[in-house]
């Protein structure tokens, strides 16, 4: 399984009356049955919305509706131009522009990487065009190398003993 995918859901064999995420017992919150187990239910609320916020798809609607498809980078609205470049020679003026032609002009972005210790929350999820995200990817990943190559230099591997 990739970091990009729902986690699995650590109690789904679990009972009715029995959260699927959290493994806690469902409990009657009101009624002549205050207390006791509720087997109607298999999920608490809470539990409900953090599953839901693991989804990738309602991360991109929610930063969609936040960003409205503006880059983060250069300000290009990326919807503006889908809207601007329509009929023949779509494909052709967008491959110009740096695009490549296909379903969404714009991509998720994490502004600090996962490999870099971010995380998949709102405030470090940003929208960019197409050739905005790889350029930036590109640069962070130089920028690893880097870092990588000054780590050894610094603290270089022990050397192994001749046989």
């Amino acid at each position: 399984m990739t970091a990009h995918r729902r986690p699995p859901i650590p109690f789904s064999d679990a009972e009715r009356g029995q959260c699927r995420w959290c493994g806690e017992p469902i409990l009657h919150t009101s009624g002549p049955k205050q207390g006791q187990p509720n087997r109607r239910r298999r999920w608490h609320p809470k539990c409900v919305r953090a599953y839901n916020a693991s989804d990738p798809r309602l991360l991109r609607r929610r930063v969609r509706r936040r960003d409205r498809t503006i880059c983060a980078e250069c300000n290009l609205d990326t919807n503006a131009l889908r809207r601007e470049v329509r009929g023949r020679g779509r494909a052709k003026t967008l491959r110009e522009k740096g695009f490549v032609p296909r379903k969404s002009l714009w991509e998720l972005d994490h502004i600090v990487p996962l490999i870099d210790g971010g995380g998949h929350d709102l405030e470090n999820l940003q929208t960019l065009c197409k050739p905005c995200h790889k350029k930036k990817t590109a640069r962070e990943a130089r920028e690893r190398a880097a870092r990588n190559r000054e780590a050894e230099i610094a603290n270089p591997a022990p050397a192994e003993p001749a046989h």
